[in-house]
């Protein structure tokens, strides 16, 4: 027995299985051996398959009392913080600061900011051409000591008519380097017949539950960043599959967005996705957090105008060129989709502050025959991993070798990145290409030493950003698409790849993360005509397109801290 093989039961039985008592029986009688684990474990989930698969759906649509979250969540009040215990959840210090702080924040601010994320959900309905019908629920993700405001969204939905279906909130304790340690547990879990019997668990679960489904038009997620930057050395005790158990895992991912998409297809939802600080950002924290408020509570219309004149030129361009400066060692040539009818079609979104608040993005999905070169980025935080010198080199839109700073040596560095970012694929293509226009965002994050610390929610606002993994359109290509200015059909959904969905080839790979090459390690990006005339976009960090260089002023005039 290890005190590693006890600690993947005890995590598995937190956020999966259940049995706890079960669990740790069975990890200690595999007396420290990972192979009897495996079979130990495989056994179990193949027994109890039918209840893990029940109990995880039913969770995604049980409202009021019988939902333990949404419980704790409308017993939360300033003062006494001890409903915090309600959770079963491990409780920080940070978390019990955050939740007193945001209590004793303004009411009429917090109440701005509820409403201002629940109108920004519901506008996502318009923005992306869908509509809401009568569904009612939506899904509500937040973080412990976020309740204030996660009691605010909850009211806000519910003045409208809509019911929040509460999840788990996130902890810090098993956030961070805990919870890449504990990324691969569930393969441990997964012989070939526990996976057979998990798929039909999912399978009759979901169906079991497709009324609620149904009912459901979306989600809320409210993040957190705080965190000091860092790659963590060499995780001990992390459970580590062999490559059967690894596909299986991935397997069984795809299997249940598949199943999930029957009943919430993707182009029939809308979301909204918002970050605000925590304590972890240090003794600055309140000002942070005042800025941050501001910026995600701005409209946005002004920009979603700007932005419109850099999708009209980048809509004559057949390709888009980027090159790093300052030591960054970005070269990339992006191939964009032929258009058939520039006065009906167009390759570019135009993002206000609706999904992904703070306002600030047009993306594409580039073609990925042509599609190559390096993109090379400094720092950034991907998803809760921090990268340092992420070095990626594509050929034909996928990633052909790839690396990282930090690391003990290049094979480390080349694992992390398989591990962390391609997470455990061999190659990913490149699903989109995206202009992040807040400089004011990234004016805040530089003035206040924030950069490094940034979620990719706020980060893909700063700068070009390319997304590795499937398009933003995956599972909804046919849906039309139509910006809300122009009125143009955004025809740019699918690539080579996904194009490929209907002949029954695995077409999705489940991944979709954002990469950003930040202004300042921007030497030029560059549109291109198929006659070889450049349009310059940028120019050392700034827009130099004529009818953008307003978006140049929150970077020269710098953030009062």
């Amino acid at each position: 027995m290890t005190d590693s093989h006890l600690a993947l039961a005890a995590h598995l039985s937190r956020t999966w299985l259940g049995g706890e008592a079960e669990l740790e029986t069975l990890a200690e009688s595999a007396k420290g051996d990972q192979a009897r684990l495996e079979g130990a474990l495989s056994r179990w989930v193949g027994t109890h398959a039918v209840d893990i698969a029940g109990r995880e759906v039913r969770a995604l649509v049980t409202i009021g009392a019988d939902n333990p979250w949404e419980t704790v969540l409308r017993s939360a009040e300033g003062g006494c913080l001890s409903w915090l215990e309600d959770y079963g959840l491990p409780v920080r210090e940070e978390e019990r600061e955050l939740a007193a702080f945001l209590y004793e924040y303004p009411g009429a601010r917090r109440r701005e900011i509820g409403v201002h994320i629940v109108e920004a959900f519901l506008h996502g309905f318009l923005s992306q051409s869908r509509t809401r019908r009568s569904r009612r629920r939506v899904r509500l993700n937040y973080c412990v000591g976020q309740e204030a405001l996660a009691q605010e969204v909850l009211r806000a939905l519910e003045e409208r008519g809509l019911q929040a279906v509460v999840q788990q909130p996130q902890c810090l304790a098993w956030s961070g380097a805990y919870a890449m340690a504990h990324g691969a547990d569930r393969a441990a879990c997964l012989s070939a017949a526990a996976l057979e019997a998990l798929l039909r668990a999912y399978d009759l679960a979901y169906r079991r539950n497709s009324p609620e489904l149904l009912d459901t038009c979306g989600m809320i997620g409210i993040g957190q960043f705080g965190e000091a930057a860092g790659v963590p050395g060499v995780l001990e005790g992390a459970y580590a599959p062999g490559g059967q158990r690894r596909s299986r895992l991935l397997e069984l991912e795809n299997a249940k967005r598949e199943m999930e998409a029957r009943y919430l297809a993707p182009s029939d939802l809308s979301f909204c996705k918002v970050a605000f600080p925590n304590l972890l950002v240090g003794e600055n924290f309140p000002a942070v957090f005042d800025a941050f408020c501001d910026l995600n509570t701005m409209e946005s219309e002004k920009y979603e105008l700007i932005q419109q004149t850099l999708i009209d030129a980048l809509d004559t361009c057949e390709r888009v060129e980027l090159e790093g400066a300052a030591g960054n060692d970005t070269r990339l040539t992006v191939m964009l989709r032929p258009l058939g009818d520039g006065s009906k079609e167009t390759n570019f979104l135009n993002c206000g502050g609706d999904l992904n608040i703070p306002h600030g993005e047009l993306f594409t999905t580039p073609v990925l025959a042509g599609t190559t070169g390096t993109l090379h980025v400094k720092e950034i935080y991907l998803k809760g991993v921090y990268f340092r010198d992420l070095k990626l080199e594509f050929r034909d839109g996928m990633i052909a070798s790839y690396g990282c700073g930090g690391c003990a040596d290049e094979p480390a560095g080349r694992a992390y990145v398989k591990e962390h970012l391609l997470q455990g694929h061999d190659t990913l293509p490149m699903g989109e290409f995206a202009i992040g226009s807040n400089t004011l965002a990234y004016a805040i994050a530089r003035d206040m030493d924030l950069l490094p610390r940034m979620p990719i929610l706020l980060a893909e606002k700063m700068g070009p950003h390319v997304a590795v993994g499937d398009p933003c359109f995956a599972r909804g290509e046919d849906a039309p698409v139509y910006n809300l200015y122009d009125k143009k059909e955004m025809t740019a959904r699918e690539n080579e790849r996904t194009g490929r969905r209907r002949t029954g080839e695995e077409v999705y790979t489940n991944v979709h993360t954002d990469i950003t090459l930040a202004f300042d390690e921007l030497a030029r990006l560059d549109g291109v005509r198929p006659g070889g005339e450049r349009v310059p976009i940028l120019r050392d960090g700034r827009f130099v397109l004529p009818g953008t260089e307003c978006l140049n002023e929150p970077l020269e005039r710098g953030v009062q801290r």
